[in-house]
């Protein structure tokens, strides 16, 4: 499996959000506040996770969910109802 933002797991902040950038996503990935992508690198494996910020300086905050992307995927692509998505 493929993640869609290259992310480090371990750059999180006291609110347990990842810190990623926007020159990490997948070329064609479009990154929405409220939308969940598999993220992940390459010494660990990918999970799922909901875009909570998108900076104009590029950086990116993400809440991981937890356990194997594999349990998640079904949410990749939705947005959330808080993101006023359906």
């Amino acid at each position: 499996m493929t993640w869609q933002l290259w992310i480090d797991y371990h750059r999180t902040d006291g609110e347990g959000l990842t810190h990623g950038n926007v020159r990490n996503a997948v070329p064609g990935t479009t990154l929405v506040v409220g939308e969940y992508i598999v993220v992940g690198n390459e010494e660990a494996d990918p999970a799922v996770a909901e875009v909570v910020q998108v900076g104009p300086d590029g950086l990116v905050l993400v809440r991981t969910l937890p356990g194997p992307a594999e349990e998640h995927l079904d949410l990749v692509g939705r947005r959330t109802a808080q993101a006023g998505g359906s």
